[in-house]
């Protein structure tokens, strides 16, 4: 039995009330340059590895500046994961 994946009776209580509906769009699983950029440019080997750096790089500034928001928001709780 793994108890580092069991979670605690405070986390149940802090999080009863978490609506996990419109959490938006899964941006690092089906990509923000996808959406934007033109496929063509993405078929290409040469230049796909520079906009899939790119591609992470947007992914990690987007999850930052959720972490810097949920550091400075009166209204969560500072362990808030449900943030959009």
């Amino acid at each position: 039995m793994k108890l580092n994946k069991v979670r605690s009776y405070k986390w149940h209580q802090k999080h009863a009330q978490d609506k996990l509906r419109n959490m938006g769009y899964k941006y690092w699983e089906k990509g923000v340059l996808n959406r934007v950029l033109s496929r063509e440019l993405f078929s290409n080997p040469i230049q796909d590895v520079p906009y899939r750096q790119i591609e992470r790089l947007i992914v990690q500034l987007v999850n930052t500046a959720k972490q810097v928001r949920t550091q400075f928001s009166i209204a969560h709780d500072k362990d808030t994961i449900y943030i959009n």
